[in-house]
């Protein structure tokens, strides 16, 4: 049965009670991490002293009055869990109002980056999405590398141009060629978005000890969506050896809310069967 709340909205709005995303928020001259429920930002750094859960109590600083959500991240699964339960219990339905301090309407409040990043990876989100670009570049006979059936196919980004939506972007500049051996200098005229997920990790791995993939999903704290900008015509030149260089790291841009697995979680299903199997240590 669905959660119900003493903030009232929509049954089809995309922030029930039962989501509770994380993000970040301007609050006057400082940042504040924040939730959101129906049409209204939460400012969770104002209502610090409500988290009274035993892991919360253990704590000696107000983890959400930071300028990003890392430190929250970092403390791990049971803190987010503790946090989901005592954000429904005050909001819902017949728990006493909460400061009206705290509560803004979502379409006036400025969001800012949720997280600071350190790294950035890029992986092929799909089949599709590999056999699309592969078309692009060498057409539909050579579209999918022999290596995609085996291993996760991805480069590292250029994590300081990672950017809130809504930020504006500028159509990039750079060498085309349109017959492969002489090029020239333009602005992109194959300027391509991409749909796609990105992954937030809670905290890495000291340097040379590998994370298992049994224990892959301890160090997930979130899912945003993700718009992987693409300068097409600069790519298809620049992109061999090495790879994307300048054609892919001018932006990429994220939501301002992280979705935790927990609300996730009733969707779930199943991925189709991988043939051949993946080697065992994935």
């Amino acid at each position: 049965m669905a959660l119900k709340s003493n903030i009232p909205y929509d049954q089809n709005n995309h922030f029930p009670l039962e989501n509770i995303p994380f993000g970040c928020f301007k609050a006057g001259d400082k940042v504040h991490c924040c939730t959101r429920i129906g049409d209204k930002v939460v400012d969770l750094a104002l209502l610090f002293n409500k988290f009274d859960g035993p892991k919360f109590k253990t704590l000696n600083e107000n983890v959400f009055d930071q300028e990003n959500l890392n430190k929250f991240a970092a403390l791990g699964k049971d803190f987010r869990l503790e946090a989901r339960e005592t954000i429904q219990k005050i909001f819902a339905e017949g728990a006493p109002a909460v400061d009206e301090a705290a509560l803004h309407d979502a379409n006036a409040v400025q969001h800012v980056l949720p997280v600071f990043i350190r790294d950035y990876t890029d992986f092929y989100s799909s089949k599709n999405h590999a056999y699309n670009v592969g078309v692009m570049f060498r057409g539909p006979d050579n579209a999918l590398q022999p290596n995609w059936v085996h291993v996760p196919v991805g480069y590292h980004g250029r994590a300081s141009s990672i950017v809130v939506d809504g930020t504006p972007i500028t159509r990039p500049k750079g060498q085309t060629s349109a017959d492969m051996k002489t090029p020239g200098f333009n602005a992109c005229k194959l300027l391509d978005f991409e749909l796609e997920m990105g992954t937030v990790l809670s905290h890495g791995n000291e340097h040379g000890k590998p994370i298992k993939i049994e224990n892959a999903r301890d160090h997930i704290f979130g899912f945003t969506m993700l718009n992987d900008w693409s300068a097409r015509d600069i790519q298809k030149w620049e992109y061999v050896p090495l790879g994307p260089f300048l054609a892919k790291n001018f932006a990429s841009t994220i939501s301002p809310w992280i979705i935790t697995p927990e609300a996730l979680s009733p969707f779930k299903v199943a991925l189709p069967a991988q043939d051949p199997a993946v080697l065992p240590y994935l």
